[in-house]
């Protein structure tokens, strides 16, 4: 492999607008590059949207960002690396970092992320009762602003009102007990409290609510608050229809949606990916949403020595979607549209695809064919199979890719004080080995269901082997028990809807009885398991193995 160096090719440290120009001019020239590694020198990196390239991008699970600017755009390379050498790259508001598509073995490795402005705010709550929470918010660190009856936040490139909050324990540094999303009415969203805000001091900003409004009864003066402002625009890294990439040694401190996420990939490696806070400049979030996602993606995902704290979502999220149809468009076509607004204009299939037909609600396949091609409009998608449909298709009919679901594997990981949940599991085949969770709702959660994300599919085997549980599951709107399995299909009584779980000689720090609580999976091994009672929060109602089914083993 031969190595080019990035100053060379004007690639430098240091706080220039223009280098986002360069880049652009660099990698254009490199599409269809073979054999090269680019190693840059070490030092810290600004990268400004507005000479940056310019793509037209649906990423799934992410607000609309068409004509979004890219700061490194890798395209149409095959056996390329990125070497940072230790760097830090501080990213400016509204730019996606890394784009990655059509790509072969690909190698990013060496280098930290931040963005100089992050596109969330944080407050420390001065006081509260149960209608009235006064808040501090470092006018230095994030402008704002009180107009109309609304929090206003300014940042680079942006002005966005507060819809939504997160509380975090000052001690802990977690999720507060007794609290839970906190959101706002806007002119744009329209459930939440409306208080009346006004500006009390240079840095402080009160919040009244009147009538049956109320505060969370676990909310304490000393707590931060996460205060939610931006679209979730773009992650740090996108990569689409790509295969064998690889992330080694990175550190996200904020990203404006999630760290990494993956459509229609093959073969994923992520070694010592973290996103994590900054201990310099320590705030209490990290990314605005998960850490690492995975759409539709096929191969093996591999992550091994990776921390995820403090996220505003989940640790990891690997499924595919359940496509509703539209309507028949012949006897082997389909219009097929988005369950979910953030999945709009997402290709959910590639030409030689498997593919199952079923009804929303059981999630039971009724025919399956082969994708013969698969096009995306403006408002649709246009799917032709290599076969006839079935002259009658369900009440609420979906559809779902079977060949794209990877094999995972989630090996000597960290799952801290983020927002939701650590696993979400919707795939083939699952290990998860040697962890540690720490999170406020469920550390692992098996899914599926077409009804709200759409997100597929039924797992065949999922085992648990040698992780550490502690006081999960304290938020009950984020998962029933620290392993959770409840997909929402309505049962036919003949079959389920996931297939094997195995827990496999992990310890569990409960401060109540619950450890599983499972719905609709054929089997059920539990091995070697330990069980230590800890005063970390109230107990909760609930039993230590809530089990509806009728193949399990303990």
């Amino acid at each position: 492999m031969k190595t080019i160096h990035g100053a060379e090719l004007g690639i430098l440290p240091g706080n220039n607008p223009f280098l986002v120009r360069t880049l652009k001019d660099v990698f254009y020239k490199l599409q269809g590059t073979q054999n090269l590694s680019l190693s840059l020198d070490p030092g810290e990196y600004h990268f400004y949207p507005q000479y940056g390239s310019v793509a037209d991008l649906c990423i799934s699970n992410h607000h609309k960002c068409d004509k979004r600017k890219v700061a490194f755009r890798l395209e149409h390379l095959e056996d390329f690396e990125i070497n940072g050498a230790g760097s830090r790259f501080i990213f400016h508001t509204d730019i996606l970092p890394f784009y990655i598509n059509k790509s072969k073995n690909i190698t990013l490795k060496n280098f930290t992320v931040d963005y100089a402005v992050p596109a969330y705010s944080e407050g420390t709550i001065v006081s509260i009762n149960p209608q009235k929470m006064v808040v501090e918010i470092d006018s230095e660190k994030y402008k704002w602003q009180v107009k109309d009856n609304i929090l206003y936040f300014f940042g680079e490139n942006f002005c966005h009102p507060l819809h939504l909050c997160m509380e975090m324990d000052c001690v802990s540094g977690g999720p507060a007990y007794g609290t839970d999303d906190l959101y706002f009415c806007t002119p744009k969203q329209k459930a939440g409290l409306h208080p009346k805000i006004e500006k009390i001091d240079f840095d402080k900003v009160c919040f009244t609510l009147k009538g049956e409004e109320h505060f969370f009864p676990g909310s304490r003066a000393g707590n931060k608050l996460v205060l939610r402002h931006h679209p979730r625009s773009s992650p740090v890294f996108y990569a689409s229809d790509s295969n064998d990439l690889s992330l080694e040694k990175i550190t996200i401190h904020h990203a404006e949606g999630m760290g990494i996420l993956a459509e229609r990939c093959s073969d994923i490696s992520l070694f010592k990916f973290n996103v994590i806070p900054d201990e310099n400049n320590p705030r209490c979030f990290t990314a605005s949403a998960d850490a690492a996602h995975f759409v539709s993606c096929a191969g093996k995902i591999k992550l091994e020595g990776c921390r995820f704290e403090k996220q505003m979502d989940d640790g990891v999220n690997v499924h595919g979607f359940y496509s509703p149809i539209e309507r028949q468009a012949g006897s082997r076509k389909l219009l097929l549209g988005w369950g979910h607004p953030e999945q709009r204009g997402v290709r959910m299939a590639r030409a030689g695809d498997e593919v199952a037909i079923m009804d929303a609600k059981s999630l039971t396949p009724i025919w399956k064919g082969y994708f013969e091609s698969v096009s995306v409009r403006e408002n649709a998608v246009l799917a032709v199979f290599d076969r006839q449909l079935p002259e009658k298709l369900p009440e609420n009919p979906v559809i779902e890719n079977i060949t794209l679901s990877p094999d995972v594997t989630i090996r000597k990981c960290e799952f801290r004080k983020n927002r939701a949940r650590g696993v979400l599991l919707t795939c083939k085949k699952a290990l998860v080995e040697d962890c540690v969770f720490e999170t406020a709702g469920a550390a692992v959660f098996l899914e599926g269901e077409a009804c709200s994300w759409y997100e597929s599919g039924a797992v065949d085997s999922v085992a648990l082997k040698e992780n550490r549980f502690i006081n999960c599951a304290y938020i009950p709107a984020w998962g029933e028990a620290p392993v959770t399995v409840y997909p929402k299909v309505e049962g036919n009584g003949k079959e389920y809807y996931h297939k094997s779980l195995e827990l496999l000689g992990n310890v569990f720090y409960c401060f109540d009885e619950r450890i599983l609580y499972a719905r609709q999976i054929e089997h059920i091994i539990i091995m070697n398991n330990k069980y230590f009672k800890t005063k970390a929060y109230p107990e909760q109602n609930g039993r230590g193995f809530d089990i509806v089914g009728k193949a399990f083993k303990l």
